[in-house]
């Protein structure tokens, strides 16, 4: 386990997010989605920006992972849920590690943490979409996420399927139950 700071995203976050968004995509779907795809979606995501999640006081936000060596490695967008499903308050909309950082605990560390904002927000149940074909399935089954949901997408006009991972109770997420030591509130 390392050592990272969470904390709310801000306008001069904005390259950092992108390194890593673009990394994290790179390293996730390849040999699940076409290069092309995953092109045209990278150049989509760096000409629509981050927009309002940066730096705002509500319930969306950009949450990132720090560490004093590295800077920051990774992130959790938040906010509210873009579908109804199984009356699920939040979702983390997207969430990406550094491929050099990943299976050191800063996944967890961010649904950790976006669990901590959802709560401190009244909101107790959230859920993440995640490709059937992708390994972080398993990540979040890990975590204690239960699959509800299935379907298909599209990135580049090619199908995908998709699984909804949901969370009714957040009290392990929230005290890190599984965790050693406590983590620290976002700051």
């Amino acid at each position: 386990m390392g050592d990272w700071a969470v904390r709310r995203a801000g306008p001069a976050d904005a390259e950092a997010l992108r390194q890593v968004h673009a990394e994290g995509w790179r390293a996730t779907y390849a040999g699940i989605l076409p290069a092309l795809a995953i092109d045209r979606e990278l150049k989509r995501r760096r000409a629509t920006g981050w927009g309002p999640t940066l730096g705002g006081q509500g319930l969306a936000a950009v949450l990132v992972a720090e560490s004093p060596e590295a800077g920051v490695v990774g992130f959790a967008t938040v906010g509210d849920p873009r579908e109804s499903i199984a009356d699920l308050e939040a979702e983390i909309a997207e969430l990406y590690v550094l491929p050099a950082h990943q299976g050191r605990g800063v996944g967890r560390t961010l649904v950790e943490a976006a669990a901590r904002h959802f709560v401190r927000h009244g909101l107790f149940g959230f859920y993440v979409w995640v490709l059937r074909s992708n390994r972080a399935r398993f990540f979040y089954e890990a975590l204690g996420g239960e699959p509800v949901l299935e379907k298909t997408g599209a990135v580049g006009g090619h199908p995908y399927g998709l699984v909804a991972y949901a969370w009714h109770d957040l009290t392990r997420l929230v005290t890190g139950a599984d965790a050693p030591g406590a983590l620290p509130p976002i700051g």
